[in-house]
């Protein structure tokens, strides 16, 4: 079952998960709660789909759990309070900054780029453990 969850969750959440869901499904806007409800009741259905598990308290489980942790990065919260470093951690350093409507470029030196992309990839594994866990554990209490 593991290996079906698996496949689901990088579906749903990589190959199925368009721009406008993955940048607005944190907001606290209208267009964010819209973002992150489509983008996990997508993630669902392709779940119940590998998993071949049509119940309604599955459904229920994988939604709320993805939703949660999508919705409030809780990934970002983590990295941040118990690793110590998370993404916006990163992104707020002085020598990178934004201007209103575009990137300048940053004057990063080889330890800041290494940092970065260190950053992005725990960040990418803390948040795919989160949904794979919870989505065992519910699995084995369900069923």
């Amino acid at each position: 079952m593991m290996f079906e969850l698996l496949l689901g969750h990088l579906a749903g959440d990589y190959l199925l998960q368009n721009e406008w869901m993955a940048m607005n499904k944190s907001k606290n806007t209208g267009e964010g709660w819209l973002a992150a409800f489509v983008h996990c009741f997508i993630y669902t259905w392709v779940i119940c789909l590998f998993t071949w598990t049509f119940d309604w308290y599955w459904f229920v489980a994988v939604f709320c759990s993805h939703f949660f942790i999508d919705k409030f990065k809780l990934a970002e919260y983590y990295m941040h309070y118990i690793k110590g470093k998370g993404m916006k951690d990163y992104v707020a350093k002085d020598n990178i900054k934004s201007t209103e409507k575009t990137w300048e470029k940053p004057n990063l030196n080889r330890y800041d780029m290494l940092e970065g992309g260190f950053t992005s990839l725990v960040y990418s594994v803390t948040d795919n453990t989160m949904h794979l866990i919870l989505m065992f554990f519910a699995y084995k209490l369900i069923y």
